[in-house]
């Protein structure tokens, strides 16, 4: 804490007034998580873990980057040149491998490439900057620690150059940095909730491809914890097949509802979605509607060939598909439709939770198996891990007498964090009982997140 202090002191005293400050929280996912791209409705919470950013402008046409996270720093220095090439506009595919190519790159992509988009989709020249970050969000843990750097970057720029700016339009920028220079596919989630969380309240959204809407108060007696796993995916696979089986869902539901091949190859072309049946997102149609209409003719299962052969593309413009895999088509489709329906549920139950005459401990319960469906559902998906079942079984193990009412793997799965509804006095020292008694039994150091 000491050294960071000091180097901000040294960083202030070189550009006196010229520092522009930023921050941004990590999130904690309660509910909605991998549905995000298929238009659920989220309820993500801000952490009280948090993400400061320090820019200040230089002269040249080069941009350093000094990373602090809890005791470790971490160094990137580029110019834009280098990063660009010769392209009249920015490559991204290029960018990307000039940006891995050097020192330090793996981790520094994020920053990079949100600074190549901000300039490029603002039509900007690129300004030189340097940057300190100093965050205590944990990388790789499934808090959005990445969204949270971007954001606060974006912020920092936009106060920087006095820019007026779009609602959610930081948010957007940070997203497509993620999807076209650190190549991975992602939704809005992660950085709409950064970017709009309020302490102590729940931000629902809808990415749809973004809204959001008003915060829902917490009650005082509800606290949601995070407790991680353990285990960060270094590998994306299983999500990005998942993913890819929900859009391959979809166009088989598309088509079947009226929607032509070429309707779909131009949503898919143009981005543009919404003059398609249940207007590209599998949220929008119900779980009855579902069942009766579409159950029938989703397979379990199908390979990448079976698919192109007879349904020929999918909408999402991210995602691939490999013919030689197969894909679990009716669980990945169920996912979001489902799931959109149990958000719902669940944010209802919280804005009416104070109400008169109510039995608390029922609608608790119900809280809490709702949080259960959606970890059993994401497992169906291919998105479980022994880890986080084991902690999500250690909350049933532990049950309402601890104050303990439900739990479920958050985010992108695969390991990562677990979200716990606690309640009372006993519900919070519960779980931090639970936290001590997984890092005991696998000797290990695991984030604990409220």
């Amino acid at each position: 804490m000491s050294k960071i202090a000091g180097v901000l002191k040294d960083f202030y005293a070189a550009h006196q007034q010229k520092v522009f400050q930023a921050t941004a929280p990590g999130r904690l996912d309660v509910m909605g998580g991998f549905a995000d791209f298929s238009g659920s409705l989220l309820l993500q919470k801000p952490l009280l873990q948090e993400t400061n950013l320090y820019l200040a402008f230089r002269e040249d046409p080069q941009f350093t980057i000094r990373f602090f996270c809890r005791g470790e720093e971490k160094t990137f220095s580029a110019s834009y040149e280098e990063l660009i090439g010769n392209f009249k506009s920015i490559n991204y595919e290029y960018s990307r491998q000039q940006i891995l190519a050097k020192e330090g790159g793996d981790w520094a992509i994020f920053i990079a490439g949100t600074l190549l988009v901000f300039f490029q989709e603002r039509k900007l020249k690129p300004e030189g900057v340097n940057i300190i970050v100093s965050t205590d969000v944990p990388s790789r843990k499934g808090v959005a620690a990445s969204a949270s750097v971007n954001v606060a970057l974006l912020q920092a720029l936009k106060n920087g150059l006095s820019l007026n700016m779009g609602e959610y339009e930081i948010p957007k920028l940070a997203q497509k940095a993620e999807n076209w220079v650190v190549g991975f596919p992602s939704g809005m989630m992660d950085t709409l909730a950064v970017h709009t969380g309020k302490q102590n309240k729940l931000m629902p959204m809808i990415c749809q491809p973004s809204e959001v809407f008003h915060p829902i108060d917490v009650p005082d007696s509800i606290k949601f914890i995070g407790i991680h796993s353990g285990i960060s995916p270094e590998q994306h696979e299983a999500f990005l097949d998942a993913r890819t089986a929900a859009y391959m869902g979809y166009s088989i539901i598309a088509l079947a509802a009226g929607a032509s091949l070429r309707d779909l190859e131009v949503a898919k072309e143009t981005n543009q979605t919404a003059s398609l049946p249940y207007r590209g997102y599998l949220a929008n149609i119900t779980p009855s509607e579902f069942e009766d209409k579409f159950l029938p003719l989703l397979p379990e299962s199908i390979s990448g060939e079976a698919f192109l052969v007879k349904y020929r593309t999918i909408i999402d413009p991210l995602s691939f598909i490999n013919r030689d895999k197969e894909y679990r088509i009716l669980n990945c489709t169920r996912h979001p439709v489902y799931e959109n329906f149990r958000v719902m549920l669940f944010s209802q139950i919280l804005k009416n939770y104070t109400t008169e005459f109510q039995n608390y401990s029922n609608r608790l319960s119900l809280l809490g198996e709702l949080m259960y469906q959606s970890h059993q559902s994401y497992t169906d998906c291919g998105l479980g891990h022994q880890r986080t079942d084991e902690i999500v079984k250690m909350v049933k193990d532990a049950g309402h007498k601890k104050g303990l009412y439900g739990a479920r793997v958050t985010s992108r799965g695969q390991g990562g964090t677990v979200c716990i509804l606690s309640t009372g006095l006993n519900g919070p020292e519960a779980a931090r009982a639970l936290h001590q008694t997984y890092m005991q039994r696998h000797s290990l150091q695991t984030e604990f997140f409220e």
